[in-house]
């Protein structure tokens, strides 16, 4: 199945879990690590497997649980139950996604490989989770080193870009592409992000010139 790959921003968006096993736990986690605001829903958890910040539940679920929710997890062991979520979510104008049935899924969790705000998302349209695990670890071997940091000092650069060029987008991502090199990125690890900003100004008069 074609899908459309997309990075979203959940910080302070409202995330519903449905289920607390193994798969729900995990969902939550990777939820919380972006900052989403998580409902979990279970007949039963264990409150020392949770991270913080999870609003918790212990009841049976409800259709309006999922009221203001931008994501839906339906993570039961019972099929029809998940099935009744989906639609519950659709109807709630959320997005829904149920572990193990893929055609029933509005979306799939990529399995990622993280540095800082880097991430390398990996998918194969939910035809084998497994495959996309093992990909993960295929790549997550090669994931340049500090490649995270290097990012961050190119966000703390974008302002200055900005004011620089505030007319130009076309001038501003040509700057921003020649600064983005194996140069760089080989003098910031040799001597950090005042290497990476030194670079930039150069650059920048050069333009400028």
């Amino acid at each position: 199945m074609k899908t459309y790959p997309i990075m979203l921003d959940l910080r302070g968006k409202l995330a519903v879990v449905v289920g607390a096993g193994p798969v729900g736990l995990r969902k939550v986690e990777g939820l919380r690590e972006v900052g989403a605001r998580v409902l979990l829903v279970a007949q039963q958890v264990a409150s020392e497997a949770l991270p913080d910040g999870v609003e918790v539940r212990i009841e049976p679920y409800r259709a309006e649980m999922l009221a203001g929710a931008t994501l839906v997890f339906a993570c039961t062991d019972q099929p029809e139950l998940n099935t009744r979520i989906a639609a519950d979510a659709r109807d709630a104008g959320a997005m829904v996604n149920v572990a193990d049935v893929p055609g029933e899924c509005d979306f799939y969790a990529a399995s990622a490989v993280r540095d800082g705000d880097v991430v390398l998302a990996i998918g194969t349209g939910g035809a084998s989770p497994a495959l996309a695990a093992w990909l993960r670890g295929r790549v997550a071997g090669h994931m340049p080193p500090r490649i995270g940091e290097f990012a961050a000092v190119l966000e703390s650069l974008r302002a200055d870009v900005r004011a620089a060029m505030p007319d130009d987008s076309r001038r501003r991502m040509r700057l921003m592409k020649r600064l983005v090199s194996n140069d760089t990125y080989e003098e910031f690890l040799a001597a950090g992000p005042r290497a990476v900003r030194d670079r930039f100004h150069s650059l920048l008069r050069g333009i400028e010139d």
